[in-house]
């Protein structure tokens, strides 16, 4: 399959079926918000043909659906704020939908030709999505609907970072598919109450100065290219076999997460194919994002907060620590980064705490990446334990989601696998560096990426 012959049925600015009341509309950002990248963050979600055991898709109840849950998540159909650079005008006016027509029998077969070895995601599966442009006047969110003859269904999602993280996203989705497999909008309980501008009411966006981040080099997008690769259950039980024990380390080290051991896995990677690059060890860091929620004594309700509630966390490791064989050692880095982080989280007396903390972090993030001709600086995002394998819209769950188009900087993205058990990454890196990268395929499962 050379390329994807895509027909567009229709395209529409989909509004709530709702008016958006008076008193919501104008959402002040917080200042995670205010930190977030300016980009759309972009999300795949692929449903296999209707079985008897599920209703035919209703396209008709689709839409509605996301027009009624548009009323709980009335931000997504606003506009940034004209007069205001820390807000959202909550105007209704629409997010982008699009339904298409895909002249392709096999749903599967088109996504192992799109995330297979060639490299060919960029004019397949970006096709998936609804073309928009992040500017200030640009709808916040985008859906594309992709039927494929045979049944199939491809559904790719754009939103603006700015007003949604990982936990926004999912649960969006998830009420999403909740409205339009029931009918009916989930009901607010005590124990379970999402509302936007909750955070921003704490944590005002302010004015900052913060250093410059480095201007990238023309076409430094197309530079990058992106593999999708699987760790399986038992692939992470034997890398974890592989990690020394040591008596004087705490259980978070002693007994790493699946994200803690495959973040340090492909960080030491990284660094080795740096120094034989480069022929030397360089200085080295790892930032991955920790989320807020359920973390702060001093704002405990925050648990559910809609919006952006992350803060950056740093991993160094000076060039003279770098060993060969040794994964202990990225462990022991990436597991006391979290546990150092959490645990200055918890200890947080105040709001104004918090907010020092991110800031700085922040700073210190920037800082390292404008030092990046003399170190190396990568990014690693989990979206794992979240529950993106439970959006049933009636015609089953999706047996496979993902990012598409990850190609910021160099770095990976992790999520869990359908079972739950293992860890899909999307890895993004200069083609050189990706073809070294491959090399190490020894180490990863053979599980399929997709099917």
């Amino acid at each position: 399959m050379a390329r994807l012959d895509i027909e567009i049925q229709s395209r529409k600015m989909l509004k709530p079926s709702a008016s958006t009341p008076d008193n919501l509309r104008r959402l002040k950002l917080s200042l995670f918000d205010q930190l977030a990248h300016r980009a759309y963050v972009t999300m795949l979600l692929n449903y296999l043909p209707s079985s008897s055991d599920h209703e035919t898709i209703s396209y008709d109840k689709l839409e509605k659906s996301l027009a009624q849950t548009l009323i709980k998540f009335y931000p997504f159909a606003g506009r940034f704020g004209k007069d205001d650079p820390f807000s959202i005008d909550c105007n209704d006016e629409g997010v982008e939908y699009v339904q298409t027509k895909v002249h392709a029998d096999d749903l599967p077969e088109f996504l192992r030709q799109a995330v297979g070895p060639n490299d060919i995601e960029s004019s397949l599966l970006d096709l998936t999505l609804p073309v928009m442009v992040h500017m200030p006047s640009s709808p916040l969110l985008g859906v594309q609907v992709n039927v494929f003859n045979n049944g199939g269904i491809a559904i790719g999602i754009k939103i603006s970072h700015i007003i949604a993280d990982a936990f926004t996203i999912a649960t969006f989705v998830n009420e999403w598919a909740h409205t339009c497999l029931t009918g009916t909008i989930t009901q607010d309980t005590n124990d379970y109450l999402p509302s936007f501008g909750q955070l921003s009411s704490l944590f005002p966006a302010r004015v900052l100065q913060l250093p410059s981040p480095p201007n990238l080099v023309p076409n430094y997008y197309k530079m990058i290219v992106t593999r999708r690769f699987v760790f399986d259950a038992l692939a992470i039980e034997n890398i974890r076999k592989t990690i020394k024990k040591d008596s004087t380390s705490d259980d978070m080290i002693k007994q790493p997460s699946r994200v803690v051991v495959v973040m340090s896995l492909i960080w030491k990677v990284l660094t080795h194919i740096s120094s034989a690059k480069n022929g030397y060890s360089r200085d080295s860091s790892l930032g991955f994002a920790i989320n807020l929620r359920g973390k702060l004594s001093c704002v405990p309700s925050l648990e559910h907060a809609l919006g952006n509630y992350v803060m950056i966390a740093i991993a160094n490791m000076e060039a003279d620590e770098v060993r060969k064989d040794e994964l202990n050692d990225f462990v022991k880095l990436v597991g006391n980064t979290i546990r150092d982080t959490c645990v200055a989280i918890g200890k947080a007396s105040s709001v104004d705490d918090i907010s020092s903390l991110t800031v700085n972090n922040r700073k210190k993030g920037v800082e390292k990446l404008v030092q990046g001709d003399k170190m190396d600086v990568y990014t690693a995002t989990s979206w794992c334990r979240l529950s993106w394998y439970e959006a049933d819209f009636g015609w089953g769950k999706p047996f496979w989601v993902s990012p598409v188009g990850f190609n910021a900087v160099e770095g990976a993205f992790l999520m869990d696998t359908k079972d739950g058990n293992g860890i899909q990454v999307t890895v993004c890196l200069k083609e050189k560096n990706m073809t070294e990268f491959e090399k190490h395929l020894h180490i990863l499962s053979s599980t399929p990426i997709v099917g």
